[in-house]
């Protein structure tokens, strides 16, 4: 009997990780029942960059539109509070896909980001919400109270982690673009909001534009709480302050 060789091992492996990686996206796709519940532990590694979204389709068709947002805050020349305006980093991110035949990923970075953020954040009970949201200007917790806090709030530490590693995320992505909008001024703290807006109604389309924005909802912010500034590396630094350069 032939024994297998190195390049043979290195391809069976390869067609594994492949099948079950295939096997994953499937169950994670899958309207919620009990086998895609049961396996939610095994796909969770798919967020967000692998994640898949079908409501584009019925019977759920995506009904509103959602953007993140950051603000910064700092000490002005009298070394009193103050902020800066609120960036709406998602519509940089659109200019990427609206602008182009095949956008990049850079243009979907908030589109993946914003539904972790609010199904983690959504998930808490309410005095864990407390926590995330109350955290002052003044003094915002470094990640080790944060995470302090959440636990002695009773948030389980599978939650916690999930909850942790998006929030560190949208702060870190928060700092380097406030960075890059305000390179003068030196951050005390940050933090991110998820602008919310429902679509015109169907029955409201075929309106004047004046009609169609009288007829739309009125767009709600979900707020979170400040942190501390959170810079990615210079080489992440430079990217977002290209990208925003280029497509603000």
């Amino acid at each position: 009997m032939p024994r297998p060789t190195l390049r043979s091992c290195f391809i069976a492996v390869a067609v594994a990780i492949v099948g079950l990686h295939l096997a994953a996206v499937t169950l994670a796709a899958l309207p919620p029942n009990r086998y895609s519940d049961a396996a939610r532990g095994q796909t969770e590694y798919l967020n967000p960059y692998f994640t898949q979204n079908w409501r584009l389709f019925a019977p759920s068709p995506i009904a509103e539109d959602r953007s993140l947002r950051f603000q910064g805050a700092y000490l002005d020349a009298d070394g009193r509070p103050a902020r800066t305006p609120w960036v709406d980093w998602t519509s940089v991110e659109l200019d990427l896909v609206r602008h182009r035949v095949v956008g990049g990923r850079a243009g979907y970075v908030t589109n993946k980001l914003v539904p972790s953020l609010r199904s983690r954040t959504s998930a808490m009970a309410t005095g864990q919400q407390l926590v995330v949201t109350g955290a002052p200007q003044a003094d915002p917790p470094s990640w080790e109270a944060l995470t302090r806090a959440l636990r002695s709030a009773g948030t389980p530490a599978a939650s916690l982690r999930g909850f942790l590693r998006y929030e560190r995320s949208a702060t870190q992505l928060g700092t380097d673009v406030l960075q890059s909008r305000f390179p003068q001024l030196d951050l005390t703290a940050v933090r991110y909001s998820v602008r919310r807006q429902g679509v015109v109604p169907y029955a409201a389309r075929g309106g004047s534009q004046a009609e169609r924005d009288a007829a739309r909802p009125v767009s709600t912010d979900d707020v979170g709480g400040w942190r501390r500034p959170t810079l990615g590396s210079s080489a992440e630094r430079a990217a977002v302050r290209d990208f925003d350069r280029r497509h603000r």
